[in-house]
């Protein structure tokens, strides 16, 4: 009688997978709410809705970490004694 070996599933790939599984449901969703919204909203809200959110991710965007790369730089030069006021000014 022989015995059933299990094979086992690294855990790099159950991640890679779970990661693409939730990309695709991610996709399906947006595109079902994208049907939604236009048929609540009709086509000229859901520009304007559209134009909004757009500007609100740029402005995310242009942020680019500047306000954690400041908290470090200063919190090392106050670790040193040093002043900080020209990165504050800069930023």
């Amino acid at each position: 009688m022989r015995k059933l070996r299990l094979v086992r599933i690294p855990r790099h790939l159950i991640i890679a997978a779970s990661s693409w599984l939730s990309k695709i449901i991610i996709a399906g969703v947006q595109l079902v709410s994208v049907k939604f919204l236009l048929e609540i909203l009709g086509e000229e809200s859901y520009a304007v809705f559209t134009l909004l959110t757009g500007l609100l991710v740029w402005f995310s965007i242009a942020d680019i970490g500047i306000g954690s790369s400041l908290q470090n730089y200063i919190s090392e030069l106050k670790a040193d004694r040093k002043s900080y006021d020209a990165y504050i000014k800069a930023a």
